[in-house]
């Protein structure tokens, strides 16, 4: 097994918190966000009593803060949003040493490609395996692409990517139990706590 393909969460584990969160008002503005917060508090409150799904939860905060907005606003935001992102340096230097010996760095996440796709090309990953959103032409339709990018769904979208090899080593970088199918699939693995302290092997469940 000489490759080394390492797969690393994005939220949480590579940057500090929920970047989808902090999206969800940084793209709308407070207008926007306002006027869609009571029923995103409906979403948040069903979540919360398990009436809703995590997935569902997804889908309905996505289409009510992005349905018809137009990708060029987003675009003209991005590296303002990218500015705002707190990388967790423990686990900036780990993988910076893997990446230093030739290893190919994924990064795997939930978080839409609106930007996660900017971000895997700030931050220098080779690929970026994420929620795929719809577009009609310049403007977002407020639908996903098929299933949410976590879980199991994070395995089966890394065994369609161009860098999975099963005889490699995969080593896999995360901080939830969203990303424990990947922990599976991997020779190593790191968990990531919530100061962004690396435990190798370890996780807390």
């Amino acid at each position: 097994m000489n490759t080394k393909v390492v797969y690393t969460d994005f939220d949480g584990t590579f940057v500090k918190g929920d970047s989808y969160l902090r999206s969800l008002l940084f793209f709308a503005g407070y207008t926007r966000f306002l006027v869609s917060l009571p029923e995103l508090l409906i979403t948040v409150i069903g979540y919360f009593f398990k009436a809703v799904s995590r997935d569902e939860a997804k889908k309905r905060s996505f289409r009510l803060i992005y349905r018809g907005m137009e990708t060029e606003l987003i675009e003209r935001k991005l590296n303002d949003f990218y500015n705002q992102m707190h990388v967790f340096p423990k686990v900036k230097k780990k993988i910076s040493e893997l990446k230093d010996v030739g290893c190919k760095i994924i990064v795997v996440t939930a978080s839409p490609d609106i930007y996660m796709n900017f971000m895997a090309d700030k931050f220098g990953f080779d690929e970026c395996i994420c929620t795929e959103t719809e577009k009609n032409g310049p403007v977002l339709t407020g639908r996903l692409v098929g299933n949410n990018c976590n879980y199991s769904e994070k395995v089966s979208r890394i065994k369609k990517s161009k860098y999975y090899d099963k005889d490699a080593q995969i080593i896999v970088f995360g901080n939830s139990k969203g990303d424990e199918e990947m922990f599976k699939i991997s020779t190593e693995f790191y968990f990531v706590d919530k100061s962004g302290n690396l435990k190798k092997g370890r996780t807390p469940w």
